[in-house]
């Protein structure tokens, strides 16, 4: 989709990412910013689910404003192609993060968790519940700042995820117990998975890992939650101890709620806090024995009732009232002792008669991992066990083996006992993106599930360079990523052998460029040698090989240089008259040089006085400049001036 325009607004600029949907760079051309848009793969656009979904998340999310939530902008569906508008966010996710950097600091891991439960928070006070927090959605812009997004969506097509019949779960690695048994969500679910994401800021790691997805989930359900202090033994007990609150299997035993969370982790890396007592999460599978109450002596008749159910009298047929203290006494003794051991006797049958005779035969599981599918059905069935099989991608396993049990092998079961089996349907399979039309590093950003691709370059002259012009596998074929080779053909421009073209005319130049599909540049100067109108030279020069539709800079002749005129010089003459004091004399001054035809006058008066005088001259190579002085009509003085080189 590079370079197309969605709903005539967003014109695509560069592709980003993506799960079911497709997420780009795009521009909006009416507001004039940068805009991230989802687009839902074209492979489910006809799968009503998916697209309830896709619509779902935008939904869910228009209604947030907060400062760590992403902004959705527009959604929409245009010629078939259904998309989200939301903001764009130009750094990594805290998943990339983690997996570059490691644990981060604590300082820094900690202002994550504060602005990261400051979304969840308003997200819950609007009702909305996101279901898949995890790092990967969790932004990070160029200030280091969170931005959550994906709200109200969960991915069934990650290799990370379950899905059960009608419902879709989160990720695996940060899933819920309550998510992992397909239980009710609510926001202690989300939680868990901030409780998870903090572990794995502060550790690095995650807390559990496994061969497939249902043990991780069975992991998440069964196993004790990992002390992370275990793994970094710096880490202040206070941070510690929100995780543990956080990630309690009971969800009775969490945070009330996101924002007490938020508070709790405001101040844990205060020096008061750091060293606290761990907080104890009681285990949920250690439930107490209540024991039964005592009946017989001792117990009033409150604690136990009998007879006609007033708790306070007996069948005797003696009136009450009537008998003598002592054998009523006596009477009421022997009764409830003997409705005691009645109810004894009864508990003792319910845990050691009745089970006997009701309960069903045992089988012991086999070992069914590496079975055929077939065999495995067949094997639990003779058992009188009943198969229940989940399917999921696997890239060991072949297609139709069974790689995971539950319960495990060796463990003896009553008959009728359901055994989950999963199956391996083989390695996932994607679709092969179209990729023809697009420049080839484009095409390889398309590709990046695939990790051989291989380019090769052939060279045409009706199709644009860089361009992919061949691509096989072919587009929508299925293919597993890790067993292909993508191979990607792109255009090349054929390369040509430039002449030496010095001395051609301008005209003969623009044939030369017009043949051989190559553009020029052209600028003229003075030459000596070269004709006015022909080339003086070219760059790049003659005999260098360019590709088809390069550009070659030309000098034009412009003839022989123009004659320097040798430029006027001024000469200052200075004209010293003597005279005699106290006689009065007519003076005259004519002068002569390059801006006068003749001798013209520069003074003429009366003086009685010494007296100087100083004239400018404009002299040339070809024109000198002069002066004459007259006294009462003697000349008495003269100069000339000549252009000096």
């Amino acid at each position: 989709m590079i370079g197309e325009r969605i709903d005539g607004r967003y014109e695509v600029i560069a592709y980003i990412g993506g799960g079911m949907a497709h997420v780009y760079r795009a521009r909006d051309i009416i507001l004039e910013r940068d805009v991230a848009v989802k687009v839902l793969q074209p492979q489910h656009v006809d799968d009503e689910a998916f697209v309830r979904r896709f619509r779902r998340e935008a939904q869910a999310a228009t209604s947030l404003v907060h400062g760590n939530i992403v902004d959705i902008y527009d959604l929409g569906e245009n010629d078939g192609i259904f998309y989200i508008v939301m903001e764009y966010v130009r750094n990594n996710t805290l998943k990339d993060k983690i997996v570059n950097e490691g644990a981060l600091p604590f300082a820094e891991a900690m202002r994550i968790f504060s602005e990261l439960t400051s979304a969840i928070a308003y997200a819950h006070d609007q009702g909305i519940i996101h279901r898949d927090i995890k790092p990967q959605n969790i932004l990070l812009d160029e200030y280091g700042s969170v931005k959550v997004t994906d709200f109200g969506i969960a991915r069934a097509s990650s290799a990370a995820t379950i899905t059960q019949t009608n419902s879709v779960l989160g990720s695996v690695h940060y899933m819920s117990p309550e998510q992992a048994r397909a239980g009710t969500l609510t926001t202690k679910t989300d939680i868990y998975a901030i409780g998870v994401t903090l572990f794995e800021m502060v550790t690095g790691l995650l807390p559990f890992n496994a061969d497939s997805a249902v043990s991780i989930a069975l992991k998440h359900l069964q196993d004790p939650f990992p002390n992370a202090k275990d793994l970094r033994n710096d880490l202040p007990e206070s941070v510690n101890n929100i995780i543990r609150k956080a990630t309690a299997k009971d969800p009775l035993q969490r945070y009330e709620n996101v924002e007490n969370m938020h508070l709790d982790g405001e101040t844990a890396l205060s020096p008061e806090r750091i060293h606290e007592a761990p907080v104890h999460i009681a285990d949920p599978d250690e439930e107490s024995t209540r024991p039964i109450p005592a009946v017989g002596p001792g117990h009033s008749t409150e604690d136990t009732k009998v007879a006609n159910g007033t708790g306070d009298e007996e069948t005797s047929g003696v009136s009450p009232e009537l008998e003598p203290n002592g054998n009523k006494k006596k009477r009421r003794f022997w009764k409830i002792g003997g409705i005691a051991l009645l109810v004894l006797f009864a508990i003792i049958a319910a845990f050691t008669v009745v089970p006997a005779l009701l309960s069903p035969d045992e089988a012991e599981i086999p070992d069914l991992v590496g079975s055929e599918e077939e065999d495995a059905i067949e094997e639990l069935e003779a058992l009188n066990l009943q198969p229940e099989m989940e399917y999921e991608f696997h890239e060991e396993a072949e297609e139709g083996e069974v790689f995971y049990q539950n319960p495990s092998a060796g463990r003896t079961v009553r008959e009728g006992q359901t055994v989950t089996l999963s199956v391996s349907e083989g390695p996932e399979t994607v679709e092969v993106p179209d990729v023809t039309g697009l420049q080839y590093e484009q095409a390889i950003g398309e590709l990046q599930d695939f990790e051989d691709v291989e380019l090769t370059a052939e060279e045409t002259e009706d199709v644009a360079e860089d361009l992919v012009i061949e691509q096989s596998p072919l587009a929508d074929e299925e293919v597993v990523p890790g067993e292909t080779t993508v191979q990607i053909t792109y255009s090349e421009a054929p390369e040509i052998t430039v002449e030496d073209l010095t001395g051609t005319s301008e005209d003969g130049v623009h044939n030369y460029l017009e043949a051989n599909n190559l553009t020029g540049s052209f600028q003229r100067s003075h030459s000596e040698s070269v004709a006015e109108g022909d080339v003086i030279s070219h760059d790049p020069g003659p005999y260098v090989t360019v590709s088809q539709g390069a550009e070659i800079n030309f000098v034009i002749s412009d003839g022989p240089p123009p004659e320097e005129e040798e430029p006027d010089q001024t000469v200052v003459a200075n004209i010293p008259v003597e005279v005699s004091d106290g006689d009065v004399y007519e003076i005259e001054i004519e002068y002569e040089d390059a801006t006068t035809d003749g001798p013209e006058v520069y003074v003429e008066e009366e003086i009685s006085e010494d007296t100087e005088y100083d004239i400018s001259l404009e002299v040339t190579p070809d024109t000198d400049g002069s002066y004459t002085v007259y006294l009462d009509g003697e000349d008495v003085q003269s100069n000339s001036f000549s252009y000096e080189d």
